[in-house]
C-alpha cells in the first residue's frame, strides 16, 4: 500500500508528560473512537473512497459522509458513529481497523495527531495535548514534573500544525516573556493557588487596558513592574482581604454546567455525569433547590481539599497545560477576555469535582483525573460553549476582576 500521509520529525518544545504519553488503545476507559462524530480530511476521504480494503470498504461506503462542517478540509468528511456507545464502526476488538489493513499512513489527519496539539510560533514548533484523553489526563495532572518543559523530536503532519499569527504591536520576543511571566506566577507554590490567579488577573487586566489605549511602547515596563510587585509581595494584602462567596459559585457554575445539557452516548461519561448530580442532591429529574446546592458544594469542597493533599499539583498542572494550549495571554480578543475564559474553566472544573467529593463512597484521586477528562472533553471540545459561557459572564454581570475575585476563594 502506498504511503497516504507523509510525516516530517522535528524538534518540538513540550511539557514532559507530552513526551511520557503513549495511546492505551483497546484498555482505554473512555476511548476518542466512540460518542462523537470521527473527522476525515479530504485526501483521506478520496483515498477511503478509492483504496478501501475488502474488509473495511462495505463499512465505509454506509457510514462515510461529507459534512460541511466549519473546520474545512480537516473535517471534509464524517464516518458516523454506530451502536448504543456510538463507536467508529471501523473498530475491531478495540483497534483501529484502517490502522490494521491499511496502515498508519491511512489514518485521518484527526485521528493520527489527537489528543496532540502542535503550533508554530516564530519557528518554534510547540507540541501539547489536550486532557480530554484520559491517559493524557493521567500524566498531565499527577507528576510533579509533568510541566516542566522540554525538547524532543517528534513526528507531525504538517496540516495539522497551526501557524501562529504575530500580534500587530507587540514583539514575538515580548510575547513570549509574557507567556513565561504568566506561567512562572501560576508556579509560584509560595502563594495558594487562588492568590497566584488574583494576581494573574490584575496582569491580564492592566495588560488589555495598556493594548486598548495604544501604549504597547510601555508594556515592558509594565511586565517589569509586575515582577517587581510580586516579589515585594505588594499586592497580597489587598488580596487577602476578598472574601469567598460560596453561594455565588455554585450557582454559577451550576448555570454554567447545565447549560450544556446532560446527554451522552458514552457510558463512562454518563456515569460521571449521575455522580456529580447525586453529589450536588440532585433528584430523579436533576433538579436540586438553591440552599440544598450551596450546602452539597460546600461539603464537597472541604473533601476536595483534603483529598488534594495527596496530589497538590493537579489544579495548578491543569491550569498550566490550559495556559500552554491556548497560548495565554493572547487566546482571546484581549488579555482579560483570555483570563476570563482560564477563570470559568477552573471554576467549573472545581464545581465538578467538589460534586464528585460529595457523592457517595470516598472518592480517590483517579475520580478527579476523570472528572478533568470529562470536564476537557464535554466542554472545552465546544468551541460554541466557550462563547456562551463568555457571553453568559459578561451578560450577567461577572466578568468584573471583583466579581471574579469572590469566585476564586474558596
Amino acid at each position: 500500500m502506498a504511503i497516504l500521509h507523509r510525516t516530517r520529525t522535528l524538534p518540538a518544545l513540550m511539557p514532559r508528560y507530552v513526551e511520557r504519553f503513549r495511546c492505551l488503545g483497546p484498555t482505554c476507559e473512555d476511548t476518542c473512537c466512540a460518542s462523537w462524530p470521527i473527522h476525515i480530511d479530504k485526501k483521506t476521504y478520496k483515498a477511503y473512497r478509492q483504496d478501501s480494503a475488502p474488509e473495511l470498504g462495505n463499512i465505509l461506503s454506509k457510514s462515510l459522509v461529507r459534512t460541511d462542517h466549519r473546520l474545512g478540509s480537516i473535517a471534509y468528511a464524517v464516518i458516523l458513529p454506530q451502536g448504543e456507545e456510538q463507536k467508529c464502526p471501523v473498530m475491531q476488538d478495540g483497534l483501529c481497523g484502517v490502522h490494521k489493513d491499511l496502515g498508519e499512513t491511512y489514518i485521518s489527519d484527526l485521528c493520527f495527531t489527537y489528543p496532540r496539539l502542535s503550533r508554530q510560533f516564530q519557528g518554534q514548533l510547540e507540541h501539547t495535548m489536550t486532557l480530554s484523553c484520559p491517559e493524557a489526563a493521567r500524566l498531565a495532572l499527577l507528576a510533579e514534573d509533568a510541566m516542566e518543559f522540554v525538547e524532543t523530536r517528534v513526528a507531525v503532519r504538517e496540516p495539522m500544525v497551526q501557524e501562529l499569527a504575530l500580534h500587530p504591536h507587540i514583539s514575538p520576543e515580548l510575547m513570549n516573556e509574557m507567556r513565561i511571566f504568566c506561567l512562572n506566577l501560576l508556579r509560584t507554590r509560595e502563594l495558594e493557588l487562588w492568590q497566584r490567579l488574583a494576581l494573574l488577573g490584575v496582569f491580564c487586566e492592566n495588560l488589555a487596558a495598556y493594548c486598548t489605549a495604544g501604549r504597547h511602547a510601555e508594556l515592558p515596563a509594565l511586565l517589569a513592574q509586575f515582577i517587581d510587585l510580586i516579589e515585594r509581595g505588594d499586592l497580597l494584602a489587598s488580596l487577602n482581604q476578598i472574601q469567598p462567596n460560596r453561594a455565588a459559585q455554585a450557582q454559577v457554575f451550576a448555570t454554567l454546567w447545565a447549560a450544556k445539557g446532560f446527554e451522552t452516548r458514552s457510558a463512562f461519561q454518563q456515569g460521571q455525569i449521575r455522580t456529580i448530580s447525586a453529589g450536588l442532591g440532585a433528584n430523579e429529574y436533576g433538579q436540586v433547590d438553591g440552599a440544598a446546592l450551596v450546602a452539597a458544594y460546600g461539603q464537597g469542597l472541604a473533601r476536595l481539599e483534603a483529598l488534594l493533599a495527596d496530589a497538590p499539583y493537579l489544579l495548578e498542572n491543569y491550569l498550566a497545560n490550559e495556559m500552554f494550549i491556548h497560548f495565554f495571554p493572547f487566546s482571546a480578543a484581549d488579555a482579560f477576555n483570555s483570563y476570563l475564559h482560564l477563570v470559568a474553566r477552573f471554576g467549573l472544573l472545581r464545581f465538578l469535582m467538589a460534586a464528585r467529593c460529595n457523592a457517595g463512597a470516598e472518592p480517590s484521586i483517579s475520580d478527579l483525573v476523570s472528572i478533568v477528562h470529562v470536564h476537557c472533553r464535554r466542554f472545552q471540545h465546544d468551541s460554541t460553549y466557550t462563547q456562551r459561557t463568555h457571553d453568559s459572564l459578561h451578560e450577567s454581570g461577572w466578568a468584573s476582576l471583583d466579581k471574579l475575585y469572590s469566585l476564586l476563594r474558596t
